[in-house]
């Protein structure tokens, strides 16, 4: 009877351990239908909280989980920096841990072999630690503590964590990647137009560069009929002049590069071939002339004294010229100069010319090019900010009581910006946006503008749509900066109370938040078709009321600096 019931108890654990089993098996295969539910286009909307937040959740009705972290690799200081935590309680469990995970090469193994691992805590608990990877790339690892013993999570469970944390880690990664390709993809339209004419100006500037080339090569031809008539003569005068040295002259005539022995008084003991061709200038022209050659021009002639000291000095000296030809081109070469020293001191200089005229006129019109560019996005800058100027003229012609508020807004909100030491390109996006932040007054009905008495609420309705109207005018302008953005946010109040979205705190563009204040203080300090000025002093203290409520804490300490220092950017 004993014997039976311990059969019976068996059997019982057995059913019991075959149902865990099971309902494991159904939570895997669910999660294994679920690998591929986030798109990688998607995945650029979605936050990264949310990611792993949903990450976190199919990992624990896998394994079971008490609690969790994901930990993200920064690339600019190699470390992981927290990214989501299933609770205070498991953040604060799993930083306390996390150093000793560290130290013993734990992570470091888990990142390196991207597969799962199961350690014990100090706490007596199991955890569960995986990459996040791609091939090539780890995006970051999780640490989760484990609600039973690791020895009861069956290896399919281990398989598709695995196939499902390298395609969250791949999620990502894509995320990643779509941000910087987007950014990078508005910079590059707007250098497209200025590259389009830079490269008409280039094409022109090549032709010119070929005409001159095929005029250079006529040159030659003729130089060359002129040198191979000469060649009889010369080789009969080389036999006179050379004597003793006949074998030597044989070897550097033969030279590529244009070759000049002098004597220790600078006269021309010889000239090869290459330097006859190069020059113009034949045999008989140079030999035995001192210096200064015909080559020199006249800004080589204060040359002098430190040719002499180079010609006696030993060693060898380098350094580039600007010679001319005998037809009046110029010719730009690099001479290195080695003195032979004989018993009695120098007994002759060898310079070795390098024709580098080519690489000289590619330097230039190189240089040429870059200045082409230059002026080019000056003009391209200059015709921005004026289209930026009529376009606010527009709204002035049509509301007439408020001509210069978007001239003086923007003047208070580039100070505003300066003070807060942002940027100076991120000043000038402040400042285009407030030039246009009333653009969509053109809307508004002129009598409604001009109304002399308070608005109605409909008129009023009217007057706030004209942040939309602007936005819709601006967004498909593609400015360097969030103008479209910065116009539509810039009714917009910290505590939500503004228009047109109701949006607040760090939701509102910094520009947007800048506006606001610059505005509010203008508006109260000039005069309006229902009221008189009411002076710079309420507008300051309109603002310092509201302040961390309707504005910004920070630009509106800004815009009491600026005052408080008795500046003024209207005068």
């Amino acid at each position: 009877m004993e014997k039976q019931f311990l059969t019976l108890e068996k059997l019982q654990n057995r059913i019991i351990s075959l149902e865990e089993e099971r309902i494991a098996v159904t939570n895997a295969l669910d999660i294994a239908l679920k690998i591929n539910d986030i798109q990688p286009d998607a995945a650029a909307e979605t936050t990264v909280e949310s990611i792993l937040a949903l990450c976190y959740e199919r990992t624990g009705k896998l394994i079971g989980l008490r609690g969790g972290a994901f930990f993200l690799f920064r690339e600019e200081d190699a470390g992981f920096q927290l990214a989501f935590a299933s609770s205070p309680e498991a953040k604060k469990k799993i930083e306390k841990e996390l150093p000793a995970l560290i130290d013993d090469g734990t992570l470091a193994w888990v990142v390196q072999t991207e597969r799962a691992v199961t350690a014990r805590l100090t706490t007596g608990e199991d955890a569960f630690l995986h990459a996040l990877a791609t091939p090539g790339r780890t995006m970051g690892a999780f640490i989760g503590i484990l609600r039973d013993r690791k020895e009861d999570i069956l290896d399919i469970c281990y398989a598709l964590l695995s196939i499902y944390f390298s395609q969250v880690a791949g999620v990502l990664q894509n995320r990643e990647l779509f941000r910087v390709a987007k950014k990078e993809n508005s910079s590059l339209s707007s250098a497209v137009n200025v590259l389009r004419e830079t490269e008409e100006k280039l094409v022109s500037l090549n032709r010119t560069l070929e005409e001159m080339v095929r005029e250079r090569t006529r040159e030659l031809e003729k130089i060359n009929e002129r040198l191979l008539a000469e060649i009889a003569e010369r080789k009969r005068k080389e036999e006179a002049l050379l004597e003793s040295e006949e074998l030597s002259a044989s070897l550097l005539n033969h030279s590529p590069n244009p070759i000049l022995v002098v004597n220790p008084d600078t006269s021309v003991k010889y000239i090869n071939f290459s330097l006859e061709q190069i020059t113009g200038y034949s045999l008989v022209e140079v030999i035995n002339r001192k210096a200064p050659y015909p080559w020199w021009s006249e800004d080589d002639l204060h040359f002098m004294s430190e040719y002499y000291k180079q010609v006696t000095a030993s060693g060898t000296s380098k350094r580039e010229h600007l010679f001319r030809k005998k037809n009046g081109d110029p010719l730009w070469v690099e001479v290195s100069m080695t003195t032979i020293l004989g018993e009695n001191g120098p007994k002759y200089s060898i310079a070795n010319w390098v024709d580098i005229t080519e690489r000289k006129m590619a330097e230039s019109a190189r240089e040429h090019a870059e200045q082409l560019l230059t002026e080019t996005n000056v003009k391209l800058r200059d015709t921005v900010d004026g289209i930026v100027v009529s376009m606010a003229k527009v709204v002035e012609t049509r509301d007439p009581y408020t001509a210069g508020h978007q001239e003086r807004v923007a003047r208070l909100a580039i100070a505003i910006a300066r003070e807060m030491e942002l940027p100076e390109e991120q000043v000038r996006g402040v400042g285009v946006a407030a030039v246009l932040h009333d653009l969509g007054k053109i809307d508004v009905p002129a009598e409604i503008l001009s109304k002399p008495s308070r608005l109605k609420d409909k008129e009023y309705s009217l007057i706030q749509d004209h942040c939309n109207a602007g936005y819709q005018i601006l967004k498909n302008v593609d400015f360097p900066w969030p103008v479209a953005q910065a116009v539509l946010q810039h009714h917009e109040r910290m505590d939500g109370s503004g228009y047109p979205s109701g949006i607040s705190g760090d939701d509102i563009l910094l520009e947007s938040r800048i506006l606001a204040v610059a505005d509010v203080v203008e508006a109260m300090s000039s005069h309006r078709p229902y009221r008189p000025s009411l002076g710079l002093e309420q507008g300051l203290g309109e603002i310092t009321r509201f302040r961390g409520k309707g504005f910004d804490e920070t630009v509106v300490d800004a815009c009491l600096a600026i005052f408080a220092r008795g500046e003024s950017p209207w005068e």
